[in-house]
C-alpha cells in the first residue's frame, strides 16, 4: 500500500504497537499500511458514511486483513469503546467537526490515549479548543499534498490547561526550523494579510510568524511556485 504525502506523515507518527481506530476512514487505507507495516497489530477503520466504509472494508479483504481490521459504522468516537483503541486519529475533516466529536466522547479526556489529528480549516481553533480543555500538542509537523499544505498534531491529555497569545495558536508546537512548517506559516502569513483589514490584532500575530519563519521572502517564492492554494 502506497500513501500520499499526507497519510504517509501522519503513519510516522503512529507509536509501533499502539491499537488504532482510524475515524472517517473512508477507504482504510491508513489502517491497512499501519498493519502491513507492522506498526499496529489491529486497527477499528470507522466512518460515519456506509459507501465509503463499504470500500475500506473491500480494501481489506483485498489486502487479506480482516482478522486484523474491523470496520465500525459510526459517529465520530460514539460506538468504540473506551478499551478498544489506544490512539484515535481524525484526518480531513474540519477543526469545528473535530472539536465536536472529541466534545461529545466522555472518556477521551485521559492520559492513556494518543490524538493525531489532521484538521482541514481552522487549526488555530482547534487549537485553543485542546489548550483550553488540557490537552498537550506534543508532536507537530507539516506536510503538503499536491498544492495543499496541512499540518498534523500528536496530542495526549495532561488535564492542565495551556496558556497562549493569539500568535501561539498558529504556532503550536511546530518545527519552525523545518522547511514544511515554514511553507506551511508562509501560507497562514498570507491568508492573514488578506484577513487584516477586517480584523484587529492580527498585525502582531503576522509581525510573530514572520519572525519565525525567518526567510519569508523565499518561502513565500517556493510556496507559490510548487505549493500555492486558494
Amino acid at each position: 500500500m502506497i500513501l500520499t504525502e499526507r497519510l504517509q506523515t501522519i503513519a510516522t507518527m503512529v507509536d509501533k504497537g499502539s491499537v488504532v481506530a482510524d475515524i472517517g476512514t473512508d477507504h482504510a487505507y491508513l489502517p491497512v499500511f499501519l498493519i502491513q507495516q507492522g506498526i499496529c497489530g489491529k486497527a477499528l477503520a470507522c466512518d460515519i458514511n456506509p459507501l465509503p466504509l463499504e470500500k475500506g472494508n473491500q480494501n481489506i479483504i483485498f489486502n487479506h486483513l480482516q482478522d486484523k481490521i474491523e470496520t465500525r459504522l459510526c459517529d465520530g468516537l460514539n460506538g468504540i469503546g473506551e478499551d478498544e483503541a489506544d490512539t484515535f486519529i481524525m484526518a480531513g475533516m474540519g477543526a469545528d467537526v473535530i472539536i465536536h466529536i472529541l466534545s461529545s466522547c466522555e472518556y477521551i479526556a485521559n492520559e492513556k490515549y494518543t490524538l493525531i489529528i489532521q484538521p482541514m480549516t481552522r487549526y488555530y481553533t482547534l487549537t485553543q479548543w485542546l489548550y483550553e480543555n488540557g490537552f498537550e500538542i506534543k508532536e507537530q509537523k507539516c506536510t503538503h499534498e499536491g498544492k495543499r499544505p496541512y499540518t498534523i498534531m500528536k496530542i495526549k491529555y495532561t488535564g492542565k490547561k495551556t496558556p497562549y497569545t493569539e500568535s501561539d495558536l498558529y504556532l503550536g508546537s511546530m518545527d519552525t526550523s523545518d522547511e514544511e512548517c515554514k511553507i506551511f506559516l508562509s501560507n497562514e502569513i498570507r491568508k492573514l494579510n488578506k484577513r487584516v483589514l477586517g480584523e484587529k490584532g492580527l498585525e502582531e500575530v503576522i509581525n510573530v510568524l514572520e519572525e519565525k519563519v525567518n526567510d519569508s521572502k523565499w518561502y513565500f517564492w517556493l510556496y507559490w511556485k510548487f505549493c500555492s492554494y486558494k
